[in-house]
């Protein structure tokens, strides 16, 4: 009985974990610009997106000096397309001798297992 138990609580805390990670790769697509509105409600709008950048900023002011202007350049995570520095500190992964920011954790593995597929995403030097 011990043995059920045991995989249950295994399977239980790896789908826990799964859910509360990374969410899965999506293609990198620009956010469309929000048509102008006439009701001035895009006012609101600029102020959400500054606070929303400014708490980026701050998260990516917590890299070492040398790695704030690389992810800074980059922007996005490769493996899921989100904005570096959203989901807490990007996390720096070597790569064909390429430092490669990630946002999580949970993209390290897709990253590594396939770097030909990820790669192409990341800005041009």
């Amino acid at each position: 009985m011990k043995s059920y138990q045991t995989i249950f609580y295994s399977v239980t805390l790896l789908a826990f974990t799964l859910a509360i990670g990374c969410n899965p790769p999506q293609p990198a697509t620009p956010p469309a610009d929000p048509a102008p509105t006439t009701d001035g409600q895009d006012g609101a709008t600029d102020m959400a997106a500054d606070a929303d950048n400014s708490e980026v900023a701050q998260t990516l002011a917590k890299l070492p000096a040398d790695q704030q202007a690389a992810a800074t350049k980059q922007k996005i995570c490769p493996v899921s397309g989100q904005l570096l520095g959203s989901m807490g500190v990007p996390l720096p992964v070597d790569v064909e001798d390429k430092t490669v920011f990630i946002c999580c954790e949970g993209c390290r593995a897709p990253l590594l297992a396939d770097p030909e597929k990820y790669l192409p995403k990341l800005p041009t030097e």
